[in-house]
């Protein structure tokens, strides 16, 4: 009898976190239109109004990883993340790029099982050795939850964290990063914007379940600035 409930909580599980691994995709897709303008708490004194991004979309693929009591399962999902960076900069130069994901809706039910919440949103950038982090400025976001979103720079990535809760029926609008880098690689050298996990945790009234996605290609490039 343990057994059998076993593997019926473990399918149930499996539905819920393959839908959870889809809010994943949904919080970095396009959107034509961006949520009116709002406050919250950031990483910095000062705060950006929420704007439309004016960056470049990119769509991409993931395959995304879920474990469901001791058995690992895979998904593939689509995505996109919006960059606006320069083009090119000056040997020892200090710029900006923005880097923005999308809104999205958090489903009351999934598969008849009814969401808590979602979690501790992580995404994390591979930190190009070609620029020196300055500093980072969010931008104001839409029904984050109580936790404080922030960026740090830990063992050569760049760290974006949301931790929420997202409530359920809500519609979630991250915040847009705005990054301050100095250009201390040669001339000729690139900057480039990668992005190397996305991960976040879904709470069910069945269990919890953990989602991790990875670019299917490990060295997708959603922008380059060149070093002149």
């Amino acid at each position: 009898m343990v057994s059998v409930q076993r593997k019926v909580s473990a399918r149930a599980l499996l539905a819920v976190g393959a839908v959870g691994l889809s809010l994943l995709a949904l919080a970095c897709a396009p959107q034509t239109s961006g949520p009116p303008p709002s406050t919250t708490t950031t990483t910095t004194s000062t705060t950006l109004p929420w704007s439309t991004p004016t960056g470049v979309w990119t769509s991409f693929n993931l395959t995304c990883h879920v474990n469901v009591l001791g058995a690992d399962y895979t998904f593939p999902q689509s995505a996109s993340v919006n960059v606006d960076a320069p083009a090119t900069v000056s040997a020892g130069q200090v710029f900006d790029a923005t880097v923005a994901p999308g809104p999205f809706n958090v489903p009351t039910q999934v598969q008849g099982y009814a969401l808590t919440d979602i979690h501790a949103f992580t995404i994390r950038f591979p930190l190009s050795p070609n620029v020196q982090f300055v500093d980072s400025v969010m931008s104001a976001g839409i029904n984050m939850g109580p936790g404080y979103p922030s960026l740090s720079v830990e063992g050569g990535y760049l760290v974006y964290r949301v931790p929420g809760p997202f409530v359920p029926g809500s519609t979630v609008q991250m915040p847009k990063d705005r990054l301050t880098f100095k250009a201390i690689g040669p001339s000729g050298s690139t900057v480039q914007t990668q992005m190397a996990s996305l991960t976040n945790v879904a709470n069910f009234g069945i269990g919890t379940v953990d989602d991790v996605c990875y670019p299917n290609d490990p060295n997708l490039v959603f922008w380059t600035t060149t070093i002149n």
